[in-house]
């Protein structure tokens, strides 16, 4: 593995010195500085795999440093260090795109994982500031309906009421939020997503509210949880239908009376985010098994809109298909490649059950493999059955009897499929077969595509798709 590249920025020359000893025993590569002047220079000779800066510093601070790399880079990730009390300079910093921050004194190891965490983009939230979201990412469409969610979207945007998206993996429900967010009033404040079903339930408290140094094993730090850091912004709650039930409690009252304390600690903190929640589970079925609380449902949906699935949205496909095979050339470095016409037919009549990000991630690999020309092995996708012509075709009770089963087969491995992320040894065990049969029915219905939708997260557009 290449070495991790870190700028790091001390005016305390034996504190800068013992630091760059221990991450270079570490692995990392380190340059240190002692100016905010030093590391504006070396920042503009070349990339940092991180910035790790104190916040007093000899000519500027650490958030002036911070700001001036966020003019022209919203991507390095940056950890501010302070040692003066008040939480509030760690704030800011995170505000202003901070990816984490570290209070002094601290100990090797604790720096060590940080540096890892934010390095490696293991951070289940999100801390970008809302204006300006990582990528400048912008949700398009030419589907007359979905225009239509978006201009009501636009004027929802206008007041700080709760919105409750609603629509499959994959659609772009997180991309939605980010423009609700972008749309309002509190633009210029941060916009922080959390995926309630990527996280053990037993650390979401402490995500949310956060908690004091001590207050459990491990807290070495004293952490800012998402409803304080985005208290003057928008707080995004991504599949909030896996939060479990007795923290919906806890989030429920925290918004009614808009006060939190932290977990470990007594003091009573303000709070006044504007949520935004989605989620791709069926609300009835989730009201119905308690899994989803009724009084925390009834708090969210106060305007609620449902994104119609990429298969519902044809006209969509080659618009971003065109958009996703321009972007992987440029980022791969290579000249841009036509689709043949049979991979093009094959893109617009498959029904993309994994959405746009299914599309993206086929045309990562069709711009991979291909040579001169996109054709339909590159796509790694396979027409599925045409269960109306078979129908037609099927005369007798055996084969509308075999032609039902197979169907309901095909159906109930689609879903399951969606429901694990592609996983196919959670799915085997959800449909009761072994991992081997279920192997050889997505080969043998097709479904090979299905197969491979994945987790977590909006789509991942780079730019504004056109």
């Amino acid at each position: 593995m290449d070495k991790k590249s870190i700028l790091l920025v001390e005016d305390a020359e034996t504190l800068r010195e013992v630091l760059a000893h221990i991450l270079e025993q570490e692995g990392f590569d380190v340059v240190a500085v002692e100016s905010v002047k030093q590391a504006k220079r070396r920042i503009q000779q070349g990339h940092f795999d991180c910035v790790l800066s104190d916040f007093k510093l000899p000519d500027e601070n650490g958030l002036d440093l911070l700001r001036a790399i966020r003019e022209f880079d919203r991507e390095t990730p940056f950890l501010i260090m302070t040692a003066f009390g008040t939480i509030e300079i760690a704030i800011e910093a995170m505000r202003l795109g901070a990816n984490d921050f570290i209070l002094k004194p601290f100990n090797p190891e604790s720096l060590q994982e940080k540096l890892r965490q934010v390095i490696e983009h293991k951070q289940i939230v999100q801390r970008s500031r809302g204006g300006m979201a990582r990528n400048q990412r912008k949700f398009a469409t030419y589907n007359q309906q979905t225009q239509q969610v978006l201009e009501q979207a636009k004027k929802a945007a206008r007041v700080d009421t709760t919105v409750f998206l609603l629509g499959e993996s994959g659609t772009g429900k997180e991309l939605i939020a980010r423009s609700i967010h972008n749309w309002s009033a509190r633009s210029e404040e941060p916009f922080v997503a959390i995926n309630c079903a990527a996280m053990p339930a037993e650390l979401l408290e402490s995500e949310f509210f956060g908690h004091e140094a001590g207050a459990f094993t491990g807290a070495t730090q004293t952490r800012i949880g998402v409803l304080e850091l985005a208290s003057e912004g928008t707080l995004f709650l991504d599949e909030v239908g896996e939060m479990p039930p007795q923290l919906q409690v806890k989030l429920l009252r925290a918004l009614q009376e808009r006060e939190i304390k932290r977990v470990g600690g007594n003091k009573t903190i303000r709070i006044n985010p504007r949520i935004v929640a989605a989620t791709n589970i069926d609300i009835e079925e989730a009201l119905r098994q308690g899994t989803l609380r009724e009084d925390f449902y009834y708090r969210l949906a106060v305007v609620m809109f449902t994104i119609p699935p990429l298969r519902e949205r044809p006209e969509d496909i080659m618009p971003l298909a065109d958009y996703y095979r321009e972007y992987f050339a440029n980022r791969g470095g290579r000249e841009q490649v036509p689709f043949s016409e049979e991979a093009e037919s094959l893109l617009r009549s498959y029904p993309w059950p994994g959405n746009v990000r299914e599309l993206e991630n086929v045309m990562e690999r069709a711009v991979l493999l291909a040579g001169n020309v996109i054709l339909p092995e590159h796509l790694g996708i396979q027409p599925l059955i045409d269960f109306q012509t078979l129908q037609e075709a099927a005369t007798t009770l055996p084969e509308i009897v075999a032609l039902t089963t197979r169907r309901a087969e095909v159906e109930l491995i689609e879903k399951v499929l969606q429901q694990t992320d592609g996983n196919k040894t959670q799915a085997a065990k959800i449909l009761g077969v072994s991992y081997k049969t279920l192997l050889n029915k997505v080969r043998d219905y097709g479904l090979e595509g299905k197969s491979k939708v994945q987790g977590e997260g909006a789509v991942s557009y780079e730019s504004e798709v056109r």
